[in-house]
């Protein structure tokens, strides 16, 4: 059995439970005061990632999205210039006539009257002045028609279509273009977003879509060929490939007339069965001697890689071509890694 402590060994304990004490009482006030500094400190927002809405009060023109809204310039108000000095012409006119009028000496006592009648200019001056508070022709409003760049119509570069926004700049953003070559015509597809983020999957020559010649000779109807995939898989024989054409073209003397419309998801064979027998795609009927405009598609595509809201921007002038490339474009698939709806626009020129 432990005897009785010693007054020292006393004293030694209160010390020691002491230093427990304080030691726990230093560590709370520290982890306090760390909680109070991380509550009431302030805090550094990242916007990075985020999307901002500057709404920037002004007088616009031309607003056609969310990008800068182009600043009006005020018309120019004519800087207000002082009356004119007077001009000595009407008084030496007066002695003039007065000296032509009398043959003697010219200094007559009738001539000094006519300083008098002449308005004095410090009076007449104030009168001269146009007036500042008068009323400014307003700006005229913007009306549908010409449009600077940024339009839907007069620029294929600097916007897309967004959603239920209409056209919108494409502003300071990164954006991807994607151009080809293809059978004497270009495509040029430009997509909001990165390198690393967006892009197109799928593209389905969109010549391959277009309206087919109306006359084939006969020579380059017997030149059709077997379908084959290389090196050597017969897909189909010439026999039966041009029993398929036949069944749009009928032979006239010499040729091979189209005679029925070729619906748009049949266009690609009989181009395939064309070409394949020499036919000049560069050299199409469809734009032999012919000015088209440039095709001008606004797309979006979604996070989940879906083509929405393809609209037609810009005719080429010919309706079934437009039918085309609305046609072949809608083939094609992207990719989008951004998380968010992107915007896009493709060009298809002649």
């Amino acid at each position: 059995m432990r005897g009785s402590l010693t007054y020292a060994e006393r004293e030694q304990r209160k010390r020691t439970m002491l230093a427990y004490v304080l030691a726990l009482g230093i560590y709370g006030m520290l982890f306090g005061a760390a909680f109070l500094f991380d509550l009431f400190k302030p805090q550094n927002l990242d916007f990075s990632n985020k999307t901002l809405i500057v709404n920037i009060q002004g007088p616009v023109a031309n607003d056609v999205g969310r990008g800068s809204p182009v600043e009006m310039k005020a018309p120019e108000v004519a800087a207000e210039k002082p009356a004119p000095p007077p001009q000595p012409a009407p008084k030496q006119k007066a002695q003039t006539a007065a000296k032509s009028a009398s043959p003697g000496p010219s200094v007559a006592p009738s001539t000094q009257p006519a300083p008098s009648s002449v308005p004095v200019p410090e009076q007449a001056a104030p009168t001269a002045l146009p007036s500042t508070s008068a009323p400014q022709e307003p700006a005229a409003p913007w009306t549908p028609g010409e449009r600077g760049p940024g339009s839907r119509v007069s620029s294929s570069e600097s916007s897309v279509l967004s959603p239920g926004e209409g056209q919108v700049p494409w502003g300071t953003g990164e954006a991807v273009r994607i151009t080809k070559a293809e059978k004497g015509n270009t495509v040029e597809t430009t997509l909001g977003g990165s390198s690393e983020t967006v892009g197109q999957g799928l593209y389905v020559p969109i010549y391959l879509s277009m309206p087919l010649p109306s006359v084939v000779s006969a020579e380059l109807f017997n030149a059709i060929p077997d379908e084959v995939i290389p090196p050597n898989t017969l897909v189909s024989s010439a026999e039966s490939r041009k029993r398929a054409f036949l069944n749009y073209y009928t032979k006239s003397g010499n040729a091979y007339r189209l005679s029925n419309p070729v619906p748009l998801e049949v266009r690609e064979k009989l181009w395939e069965m064309l070409e394949d027998a020499g036919y000049k795609v560069e050299q199409a009927d469809y734009k032999a001697g012919r000015t088209l405009n440039p095709v001008v598609i606004g797309f979006s595509v979604t996070k989940d890689r879906q083509l929405r809201g393809v609209e037609l921007l810009q005719s080429s002038g010919d309706p079934d071509i437009d039918a085309a490339v609305l046609y072949g474009f809608k083939r094609a698939s992207f990719w989008n890694k951004t998380g968010e709806t992107i915007q896009g626009r493709f060009v298809y020129r002649f």
